[in-house]
């Protein structure tokens, strides 16, 4: 049976297919009416069991995008086209018949319990055929839905590669999502999660991004997409004809939000700091961000190949679910 490791995240859904295929997209979706007029055709239209088309991530513009809002990413319907986008893009799976899947796959620590129940029951033994706008048809069973908190994905992914070294004291495994920073204590001497010390923070990258958005209207006077202002967090773009955004505006932004992130993190941990032998910022807000967090255990920070960071829960869920069969 093939493993599948999904993160639907608020930013971006995160894939790891057969033979480690990695593929990433902006959460979002919208109708679409596949036409062929003979110009453009790059858009990959999807429809699940023969059900209105759609497209995702990049090609999906307009008043009608959707994207997740709610902690039930898995069994919201909604969620429906993003999940299918990921298991198009995976790698796996053909026309010729159903391929059953174990999908390993994640939420925050805060909600973890309700959206492991709510997910199996929408998703599990469900069979799911997607067509594709040249009519290929991938047809997937899932088998088996196996579920870890976020962080717990990364923390898995880490002791694979063997990161995460045996030692006394805490390993802290900070994910930086868009809407949330999950934090996972690990106590490094037993590579056991020590569950009472592992939380989640209510602050995420997205609220830089809504920031530095805010600021680029002020500046020009129009309201900007939420791609564009998540683009200008880390770059100057073009945007009505002018160049916006970029560290200029954006580092004091990251550095408020840093600082929030931060005083939580010594809030929840308070006196137990001193145990911190491994710092492991992860998550889409870790390139921008988790450096900055060494300030909290200097010299203990792990640095992680800048290219599984994003994918560090979606290579841990995949692993999970492979160790399930």
């Amino acid at each position: 049976m093939i493993s599948i490791g999904v993160d639907l995240g608020y930013g971006d859904t995160k894939v790891v297919g057969e033979n480690g295929k990695r593929e990433k997209f902006p959460s979002r979706w919208a109708p679409q009416e596949n036409r062929d007029w003979g110009m453009g055709g790059n858009a990959t239209v999807l429809s699940i069991n023969d059900e209105d088309p759609f497209v995702f991530g990049e090609n999906a513009t307009g008043s009608t995008v959707r994207e997740p809002q709610g902690d039930g990413r898995l069994s919201d319907p909604d969620s429906y086209p993003l999940l299918a986008g990921a298991l198009w893009l995976s790698g796996v799976g053909g026309s010729d018949s159903t391929t059953s899947i174990v999908l390993g796959s994640g939420t925050p620590l805060g909600t973890f319990e309700h959206e492991v129940a709510a997910a199996r029951e929408a998703l599990q033994g469900k069979e799911i055929a997607i067509k594709g706008g040249n009519g290929e048809v991938k047809r997937f069973m899932i088998s088996r839905m196996v579920m870890r908190p976020q962080g717990v994905g990364a923390a898995l992914y880490l002791l694979e590669q063997g990161l995460l070294k045996q030692q006394v004291g805490f390993g802290l495994v900070i994910d930086i999502g868009s809407r949330t920073t999950d934090v996972l204590t690990i106590n490094l001497k037993n590579m056991e999660p020590i569950v009472p010390m592992s939380f989640s923070i209510q602050a995420g990258v997205g609220d830089a991004v809504t920031a530095v958005g805010k600021a680029i209207a002020k500046e020009t006077g129009f309201v900007v997409p939420t791609d564009i202002a998540r683009e200008a967090l880390a770059n100057p773009v073009f945007f009505k004809q002018r160049e916006v955004g970029g560290p200029k505006v954006s580092e004091p932004i990251l550095r408020a939000l840093t600082s929030k992130i931060l005083d939580k993190l010594r809030e929840n941990l308070r006196e137990e700091l001193d145990r911190v032998s491994a710092l492991i910022p992860v998550g889409g807000g870790s390139a921008l961000i988790g450096k900055k967090l060494e300030v909290l255990a200097p010299g203990t920070l792990i640095d992680i190949p800048p290219g599984d960071v994003q994918f560090a829960n979606a290579l841990g869920y995949r692993d999970a679910a492979a160790r399930s069969q």
